[in-house]
């Protein structure tokens, strides 16, 4: 899967499919539009839905275009609804199919074109299960995460939602736009426990507050905070998660960076660093 995305005449080409890690270091917050873009384009297609009962007529076209639509649903309402606005335009290569469109704020336009058809397709809807089998089998479906620069910040700010509650919604509104995304992304189990430069953290069941040692975590400092998110994230990575991380190295002392590139070497997530370092 190749991705080509224009933010404010910034082009950017990343091929998602063959490489493990790519660092985009560019001066100037272009680079942060880009990957954010690259976002929601990623978590649209992992979200689209089983096609199979939405297709009538003939099932090739018909599935193209209920892909069109729901690809398009599915971006116009995370940005809707996070207030997120973007100017740019996009292509996605996908194996046996090509999504392109345009961004103008919430004016956005999406256009899928079919790279090839299945053939000796059965009556009914059987045939419909085969088009839409056949093109989600080569679909590359790759689950986004986002590590936003803001992150210790946003910890500071919502750590009363980090732990998983049984009962009603857990995490933060999506009008919170990426700190939503990342927030709801982290959310601690009960009974969870680690360990951050010799500072235990661990979930009190009595409160559901997030602890560093015998502190509530908004008392932590910047670092814990970063590496704690940082830590999550890439330990737990799988080979079907693409992580976005944006400025690996905010709050990070030398030996802390290290550390950090450690995790990065070992995760079996892809990753995407946005920094203005480039010795990730």
């Amino acid at each position: 899967m190749i991705i080509k995305i224009n933010v404010n005449q910034s082009e950017k080409v990343l091929d998602i499919t063959n490489a493990k890690k790519i660092i985009i270091s560019e001066k100037g917050e272009n680079k942060y539009y880009t990957v954010r873009l690259l976002y929601y384009l990623m978590k649209s297609i992992y979200n689209i839905p089983r096609l199979y009962g939405y297709l009538k007529g003939d099932p090739i076209e018909s599935w193209r275009q209920n892909f069109e639509k729901y690809f398009l649903q599915l971006l116009k309402s995370d940005l809707e609804i996070s207030s997120t606005f973007f100017k740019g335009d996009f292509e996605i290569d996908q194996p046996s199919i090509n999504i392109s469109g345009k961004i103008d704020n919430l004016n956005i336009s999406v256009k899928v074109i079919l790279k090839e058809k299945p053939i000796n397709i059965s009556q009914g809807i059987q045939g419909n299960f085969q088009v839409d089998s056949f093109y989600f089998s080569k679909l590359e479906r790759i689950k986004p995460y986002i590590i936003p620069s803001s992150r210790a910040g946003l910890l500071y700010a919502f750590s009363k939602f980090l732990v998983y509650q049984y009962e009603g919604a857990p995490g933060i509104p999506k009008a919170f736009g990426i700190a939503a995304e990342f927030i709801n992304s982290m959310l601690l189990p009960q009974g969870f426990t680690d360990e951050i430069n010799n500072h235990k953290i661990w979930v009190n069941q009595e409160n559901n507050y997030v602890y560093v040692d015998d502190n509530i975590l908004y008392n932590a400092t910047s670092d814990v905070l970063s590496l704690l998110s940082l830590k999550l994230f890439l330990t737990r990575g799988t080979e079907k998660e693409l992580l976005m991380i944006e400025d690996p190295e905010a709050h990070l002392d030398e030996e802390e960076k290290e550390l950090v590139k450690k995790w990065i070497n070992e995760t079996k997530s892809k990753i995407i660093i946005v920094s203005n370092e480039k010795n990730w």
